[in-house]
């Protein structure tokens, strides 16, 4: 076994090939955002339930607020560059390296790509440069799927996430965070050669409907979620983490899902 296939099973469990990985990375370009303006008391919280198979975090947190009690998987964001405040949030470069990932215990590295931005050849070129970077190194590539303010309605394009999942892929990305969509979801799955996970987006109306666009997901072939402020801006973050997993790792239904979160059970 190679170490980006040891490094692999550090982020998808191994009984059901998927992964929970919660995003707390949100501020090095939204700031101290509601449900993780505290970070390290949200790591805290989150990381006593045992729910969480990976984190998708910075160079920053891990250094000033990471301290798992375990030993889950580590995905350190490695591009950046631009915040809200700026004049173009997709404006994104490498900010760290492959080499500052391993120094700080990562199993996995991210970086984000905006296809169909003035930045698309920028981002791209970055993420290819991460991906020989991390191959040297035996480590695995997270390519995130970005989009920004002007193609925000383009998260509901099947077409245009199955172009972007595999361009990302073809420029050396190991498995990809993209969007859900409710129409053609299943054919951004079949047109990208390595796992997609979904991230969770703008922040859903209810739990139910986080559970119901997961389950979608999974029944449409993703291999997961990177997801942040559904899980932690819920009015009951600990029970619907424990409902998300059983959807991720036991196949449970939405009804089954939405009676657990109703019970409010946190157990695993």
């Amino acid at each position: 076994m190679t170490g980006l296939e040891n490094r692999m099973k550090r982020i998808f469990n191994s009984d059901s090939g998927r992964s929970l990985v919660v995003a707390i990375d949100h501020g090095y370009a939204l700031g101290p955002m509601k449900g993780i303006a505290d970070i390290a008391g949200t790591i805290r919280r989150f990381d006593a339930t045992g729910q969480i198979d990976a984190w998708l975090l910075t160079k920053g947190t891990i250094r000033h607020a990471f301290n798992p009690a375990g030993s889950p998987g580590v995905i350190l964001r490695i591009s950046g560059g631009a915040t809200i405040a700026g004049p173009d949030i997709t404006h994104e470069g490498l900010v760290t390296s492959v080499e500052e990932g391993l120094t700080l215990g990562a199993d996995a590295v991210a970086v984000s790509a905006f296809i169909g931005s003035e930045n698309e050849r920028e981002t791209l070129i970055g993420l290819a440069r991460a991906a020989d970077a991390c191959h040297r190194w035996n480590v695995p590539l997270l390519g995130v799927i970005g989009l920004g303010k002007a193609l925000g309605e383009k998260k509901n394009d099947a077409g245009f996430l199955a172009l972007s999942a595999r361009a990302a892929a073809e420029h050396g990305a190991d498995m990809i965070k993209t969007y859900y969509t409710e129409q053609g979801f299943e054919d951004v799955v079949a047109g990208c050669p390595v796992p997609v996970m979904i991230a969770g987006g703008p922040k859903c109306e209810t739990d139910l409907d986080t559970l119901k666009m997961i389950h979608g997901a999974l029944q449409g072939g993703a291999r997961g979620i990177v997801m942040g402020r559904n899980i932690w801006q819920s009015r009951r973050p600990a029970a619907l983490l424990n409902a998300v997993r059983r959807l991720i790792h036991k196949d449970c239904s939405v009804q089954e899902a939405a009676e657990l979160l109703e019970s409010g059970c946190t157990s695993i």
